[in-house]
């Protein structure tokens, strides 16, 4: 692998990282400064940005660059629909595997994020939630569906960490999400398939229906709901169970 691979897959995994943790929906990524941060030339920043375009993480004005989109509930229930389908399915198959390493693994996740939640360490515990369900897509051993799942996930993130940064980091660290993998974990080590993908099933649901709910209910206190704008997000709609 050569320096400009090395370059502009950095790029790539740190824009990504910035996404999650720094920017809003509506913010632009401005080329010259991510390559000054990142210590990389504009080039492979540039074909990051284009790839994160061509996944659709990312949008591109003319003459502006590249920006966060902004998040609604049609587009938020679409992407999920389609995390839910990937992600149930691979848990369907890694049931049925029964991989001792990749049990291993989930393992090893589901005890760092404990001490995540124990310490209150936020950042910590966003890392772990995605490892875990990287660990479970990836025991399905199917390339095809990891990287399928891979860039809808991504999608996904975009609500789930936007609302985590807000409301989450500001209040203790709760356990529930600990004890939904620890039982999705518990349904793939007993190899029963059906279990392990209506968990996964419904704890992505579970994610889609409080996104909407917390948008909803903060809109509602000082907006009329219906195509408010409110930092970058449009169209407050209920969510459909």
């Amino acid at each position: 692998m050569n320096n400009k691979e090395n370059a502009e897959q950095k790029a790539y995994r740190l824009i990504i990282r910035d996404i999650k943790l720094k920017y809003q929906p509506g913010d632009f990524l401005l080329e010259r400064d991510l390559a000054e941060r990142f210590g990389v030339s504009r080039t492979p920043v540039t074909i990051a940005l284009n790839r994160l375009v061509a996944e659709g993480l990312l949008q591109k004005l003319p003459k502006k660059g590249c920006f966060i989109p902004n998040l609604n509930g049609d587009d938020a229930r679409a992407a999920f629909s389609v995390r839910i389908l990937l992600e149930s399915e691979a848990a369907r198959l890694a049931a049925m595997l029964g991989r001792k390493n990749a049990l291993l693994e989930m393992q090893r996740i589901l005890a760092a994020t404990e001490r995540a939640i124990d310490s209150d360490d936020f950042l910590n515990f966003t890392f772990r939630d995605e490892d875990f369900h990287h660990a479970v897509v990836r025991a399905a051993e199917n390339s095809y569906l990891y990287e399928a799942w891979s860039r809808i996930y991504l999608r996904c993130n975009l609500y789930t960490r936007f609302f985590d940064r807000l409301y989450t980091r500001k209040t203790p660290l709760k356990s529930g999400t600990l004890a939904e993998h620890s039982a999705i974990y518990d349904a793939l080590r007993r190899k029963d398939a059906g279990l392990a993908a209506k968990l996964v099933t419904d704890h992505c649901q579970g994610a889609l229906t409080g996104w909407l709910s917390s948008l909803c209910g903060i809109l509602s206190v000082t907006w009329k709901l219906w195509s408010v704008p409110f930092m970058g997000i449009s169209t407050c709609m209920p969510a459909v169970a």
